[in-house]
């Protein structure tokens, strides 16, 4: 299982219509932010279930800071390997509200001693 951190920068949904199911896909593109480089990704998020589990509460939007455990699933196809990166566990951080603290104008009201 492997960890990244970073934003979404591209989310698409797409509906694949097999036989006679139909299956829900998300692909996320996220940048990476914690090694400070430009490390760009895409993840996979398959099935409805998977991503009601990860959208229970927040919906997942562009510009949104995502913690990912995922696994590298590869298959073969006429002598060719494919390659793919699969949400395991998706945690979307919490929007921080800068508003006010940039300015000056949002003051905590009680002095830390730290």
């Amino acid at each position: 299982m492997y960890k990244i951190r970073g934003k979404i920068t591209k989310l698409e949904r797409l509906d694949i219509n097999s036989q006679d199911k139909e299956f829900k896909k998300v692909l996320l593109t996220i940048e990476e932010s914690d090694t400070g480089f430009n490390h760009v990704q895409q993840f996979e998020i398959f099935g409805q279930a998977r991503l009601n589990v990860i959208e229970h509460n927040k919906k997942l939007k562009e510009g949104q800071y995502v913690n990912i455990d995922f696994y590298i699933k590869s298959r073969e196809y006429n002598s060719k390997w494919y390659n793919s990166l699969q949400v395991k566990e998706m945690r979307i951080e919490d929007d921080i509200d800068l508003s006010g603290v940039l300015d000056g104008s949002n003051k905590p009201t009680e002095q830390t001693p730290f």
